[in-house]
């Protein structure tokens, strides 16, 4: 075989050349050739292309620092510097600037070229636009975000309707509340109202967040979700109007009805406080308050169902601890509040009373005027008694015509003075069934104090009825104290 002659190598590497330089300019992806010192000796078309700038715009200088701008990652720029000044290839992602101001993403490498000797002659760098990717990642990241947002508050509902459904009384609800409404929507500040017994207007029952106050009452005419019989959202609609109980004209708020078997209660009231058209940006405050609609109509369907659960719940409560004839506490629920009386009162070193009471003759009564003159006369027994209720005092129906008044941190001479006025109130009935006049109503008292008669409730019960018997012994009709 013959060697090549010098002409067939020469034509071979102008080809070479050729080719290379055919690949360069017509790449797809951006091409700087730089020097050892990163300075700009030739880019390709689609460099120029991709970012507006030609070689007489780059000659001399360094490349990246010319595309830089205010978002481009600096730990990305210093680990390029430290490969370059090493002379090693570097790979990586950068956010850069367009000539016009345009941002891109670039997929970037970076190789130093070496000659035969091993001197570094250049670096060749190659950028491929990855925008349309970073694009698509950063929707999928905002997705997953978003969902990962709407997981948590899904588990924040789930916990919130467990706890609100847990709640054993209109307080412990309350409490629920208010600390969750102010962790499943923490921009925000809230109130919910009650309305009153009237239904004339609604009361505060509780708020959270950071406003001081709101309006202790306010009338429903007041609220246009109460007039229309509907949720309302004041900074989302083109068409809208300010509630009267609102005393921030301009900031986005919630008003949410709350219904219990049919009947609106109550209303739930949201207020964004610095959402207003000069703080968040508009898009910003409208996703926001958007989102919060969402879970503000489901707080107020769970609080409604909440209620409504209390409501029944507390309904049973008195059914079961309630006398049904006289509308008084029952021999149950007086066990369970003596007993706890009595502990408070042995720590705090305080005086209890209590008064034992028996309608005089009340069998003989019953059988000659009959059952239901009987239970008229427990009724009006316990109208008078209910009269006399206080937060200190509590009459209960133990059964029979016997009853048993709980006299909570009161001196013996209270618990007696007590006792003498229910017994005169009901000597002053005067009572006809059927159109038949019923004979006066008298009654025998007893009364005993803890710790005087006893540190058990048995004992100073046991006591008050032993005076309650003396009572009896004594001619019926008065009172007296063991």
């Amino acid at each position: 075989m013959c060697p090549k002659d010098n002409s067939d190598t020469a034509s071979g590497a102008v080809a070479e050349r050729a080719y290379a330089e055919m690949v360069a300019r017509h790449a797809p992806d951006g091409v700087i050739i730089s020097g050892p010192d990163r300075l700009a000796l030739w880019v390709n078309p689609a460099f120029t292309a991709q970012t507006g700038y030609g070689i007489d715009d780059l000659h001399g200088k360094a490349v990246v620092d010319v595309l830089r701008g205010a978002e481009t990652d600096r730990k990305c720029l210093q680990h390029v510097d430290i490969a370059c000044t090493q002379r090693r290839e570097v790979h990586t992602e950068l956010q850069l600037y367009a000539r016009d101001g345009r941002v891109f993403w670039v997929d970037l490498k970076i190789t130093p070229v070496f000659d035969a000797l091993g001197v570094h002659t250049h670096f060749i760098a190659h950028m491929r636009d990855i925008t349309e990717r970073k694009k698509l990642e950063h929707q999928n990241d905002e997705m997953r975000q978003a969902e990962e947002l709407r997981q948590s508050e899904r588990q924040l509902l789930a916990l919130t309707s467990e706890w609100l459904y847990s709640a054993k009384s209109f307080d412990e609800l309350l409490m629920v509340v208010q600390r969750a409404m102010h962790t499943l929507i923490p921009e925000a500040d809230g109130a919910l109202y009650i309305y009153g017994t009237s239904r004339s207007t609604l009361d505060l029952a509780t708020s959270w967040g950071t406003i001081p106050e709101f309006p202790p009452h306010i009338l429903p005419d007041d609220c246009w979700a109460l007039r229309r019989g509907r949720a309302y959202a004041y900074g989302l609609k083109p068409i809208q109007f300010t509630c009267d109980h609102v005393t921030k004209p301009g900031t986005p708020y919630f008003c949410l009805p709350i219904i219990a078997h049919g009947e609106t209660i109550g209303l739930l009231h949201i207020i964004f406080d610095g959402f207003e058209e000069d703080g968040l940006m508009r898009h910003m405050r409208e996703d926001v308050l958007r989102n919060r609609w969402d879970v503000s109509l489901i707080c107020a369907e769970q609080i409604s169902l909440a209620i409504a659960n209390v409501r029944l719940r507390q309904e049973l409560h008195d059914k079961s601890m309630r006398d049904a004839l006289t509308g008084l506490w029952n021999r149950r629920w007086f066990m369970d509040r003596a007993l706890r009386d009595f502990a408070m009162a042995e720590r705090e070193g305080r005086e209890i009373g209590l008064i034992m009471l028996d309608v005089d003759h009340f069998k003989a009564f019953n059988d000659q005027f009959g059952h239901d003159a009987g239970d008229l006369v427990l009724r009006e027994v316990g109208a008078i008694l209910a009269r006399a209720a206080t937060e200190m005092i509590h009459p209960c129906r133990l059964g029979g015509e016997e009853f048993v008044i709980l006299c909570a941190d009161m001196p013996p001479a209270d618990v007696a003075a007590l006792a003498d006025r229910i017994r005169a109130a009901l000597q002053a009935l005067r009572l006809s069934n059927a159109g038949i006049e019923l004979p006066e109503v008298t009654v025998s008292a007893g009364g005993a104090m803890f710790p005087a008669q006893g540190r058990s409730v048995e004992d100073v019960l046991k006591a008050a009825d032993q005076a309650l018997y003396l009572a009896k012994d004594n001619g019926r009709n008065c009172t007296v104290m063991a």
